[in-house]
């Protein structure tokens, strides 16, 4: 998969916006993917804290992971909106950027 610093690079450099979304269930995240693979564009998973804590957030991050694979575009998770460092560094560890 491209790094997220080649993506933001190149989605610059093509004057494209690279989209970030929410995802509460599973619903919203295949419609993201699905979406994502139907233009062809890469995306970026977002989960708050307590987001995390409702899916579990190695396990989001090993659903994304496998997303990614069955579909083969770049799909980044994002742990947004994170309030302390031990949340901070449970996600780096899961797989989010």
């Amino acid at each position: 998969m491209d790094a997220l610093r080649n993506v933001l690079t190149r989605s610059q450099q093509q004057d494209a916006a690279l989209g970030h979304f929410k995802v509460a269930d599973l619903v919203l995240l295949k419609a993201i993917l699905a979406a994502a693979v139907e233009v062809g564009v890469p995306v970026i998973v977002g989960a708050s804290e307590g987001e995390r804590d409702f899916w579990g957030t190695c396990e989001l991050a090993a659903l994304v992971k496998v997303m990614r694979q069955e579909h083969g575009i770049p799909v980044f998770l994002n742990a947004d909106h994170t309030h302390s460092l031990v949340k901070a560094e449970e996600a780096a560890r899961a797989g989010f950027v």
